[in-house]
C-alpha cells in the first residue's frame, strides 16, 4: 500500500517508506472514514528523510498500483520525546459535514437538492447524488440550535426512504460527496471459512424486545394495542406503553416500536487486493456453517489493517440493512 501527503502548496510527497502500520476503518454510524499511520521520526538519524506533516493537510491512501482508494484530512498527530514514531489521524471529508453546524429552513426541497446546497454552503465537492424525486420540508434545527450539514442530509433521505422504502447512506469518493442506496454495492468475494475466515462470532440477544404496545390517550386510558404473537409465544410478554400523538397513525407508530431478536455477527478475515471493497455500508455474502454465519450480510463496520506486508481485516455485520436515520 501507499501512503501520499499533500501538503498545503499541493506538493505530493510519497512516504509510504517511512510508515510504520495503517489503519483504514469506517462505520455507518460515525460517518466520515477514518485513517491512522504510524510514521517513522527520529532526530538523531540524519539519514532518514523528514516529513513536515500539519493538520488540515491531506493523505491519500492507493494501491502498490496507484490506485487511489481513500483521501482524507489530517486532524491530530503526536509523538513522544523518547519515541520514534508519528502518530497521524485523518478522515474524508464528510467529517467537515458532521462537524459544521448548519441552522436552516429548506423548503419544499428534494434530498437531491438539500444536499447540493448543503455541499455548496460547506466547501465540499457534490458528486454523483441518488435522485429521490421526493420533496422536504423542515428546519435543521433543535432546541439547542442548528443541527450539522450532514443531519440536515440525513434528515432529508430519512424522510424520502419512509415513503419510497429504499435506503441512503454518503460517502467520500476521490474527495467529491456520493449518496448511494445503502447495500446496493455488493462485495466482489463471498467469504468462507476454508479460504477467508480466521475468526467468526455470531450472538442472540433479546433484552431489547418488545413484542406487545399498550396504545393509551392523553389521560392514561388504554386504547388500543399491537402485539407479535410469534414473539409472545416463544419469548413471553415483554411489554411498553405508546401515547397517542396529533397527527400521527398511532398503529403505524406502536407498530415500528415493536422490536425482535437482536442478532449480531462479525468476522476476520485475511485481507488482500480483492478485499478492498469491504467496507461499512456495503453487503457481502458469507458461508460459515459452524456459527451459522451464511447468507447476506451489511458491514456496519470495518477496519483494515497493513503491517508488515500483512492486510487483516474486522466486520461488525448485521442481519438487516437499516440507515442512520435522523428526523426534523
Amino acid at each position: 500500500m501507499k501512503i501520499v501527503h499533500v501538503n498545503r502548496a499541493g506538493k505530493t510527497n510519497d512516504i509510504s517508506q517511512l510508515v510504520q502500520s495503517i489503519t483504514w476503518s469506517g462505520d455507518v454510524v460515525e460517518v466520515a472514514r477514518k485513517m491512522d499511520i504510524t510514521i517513522t521520526v527520529s532526530s538523531h538519524d540524519h539519514y532518514l528523510p523528514k516529513v513536515a506533516i500539519e493538520l488540515g493537510e491531506k493523505l491519500m491512501l492507493q494501491t502498490d498500483e496507484g490506485e487511489e482508494l481513500w483521501q482524507g484530512y489530517i486532524f491530530q498527530k503526536g509523538r513522544s520525546l523518547t519515541g520514534s514514531e508519528l502518530s497521524v489521524t485523518a478522515f474524508d471529508g464528510l467529517i467537515y459535514l458532521t462537524k459544521s453546524k448548519l441552522p436552516r429552513l429548506f423548503q419544499n426541497m428534494t434530498p437531491e437538492k438539500v444536499t447540493a446546497a448543503v455541499c455548496a454552503e460547506l466547501g465540499v465537492q457534490a458528486g454523483t447524488i441518488a435522485a429521490t424525486g421526493i420533496p422536504q420540508t423542515f428546519a435543521n434545527q433543535d432546541s439547542s440550535g442548528g443541527k450539522s450539514g450532514y443531519e440536515a442530509i440525513m434528515t432529508s433521505y430519512t424522510a424520502a426512504s419512509k415513503q419510497n422504502g429504499k435506503l441512503y447512506i454518503p460517502r467520500m469518493n476521490k474527495g467529491a460527496l456520493d449518496v448511494v442506496e445503502k447495500g446496493s454495492t455488493l462485495a466482489k468475494v463471498e467469504l468462507t471459512a476454508s479460504a477467508d475466515l480466521t475468526e467468526a462470532n455470531y450472538a442472540e440477544d433479546m433484552n431489547a424486545m418488545v413484542n406487545t404496545v399498550i396504545i393509551t390517550d392523553d389521560k392514561g386510558n388504554t386504547v388500543d394495542q399491537v402485539r407479535n404473537n410469534d414473539w409472545m409465544k416463544n419469548y413471553g410478554l415483554l411489554q411498553t406503553v405508546y401515547q397517542k400523538e396529533e397527527g400521527k397513525d398511532p398503529k403505524a407508530m406502536a407498530e415500528a416500536i415493536l422490536h425482535g431478536v437482536d442478532r449480531t455477527a462479525s468476522v476476520e478475515l485475511i485481507g488482500g487486493q480483492d478485499k478492498y471493497d469491504l467496507i461499512a455500508g456495503n453487503a457481502v455474502r458469507i458461508k460459515e456453517e459452524v456459527t451459522g454465519i451464511t447468507g447476506l450480510f451489511y458491514i456496519d463496520r470495518d477496519t483494515h489493517t497493513f503491517q508488515n506486508g500483512h492486510h487483516t481485516i474486522s466486520l461488525e455485520l448485521n442481519y438487516k440493512n437499516v440507515m442512520d436515520e435522523h428526523d426534523a
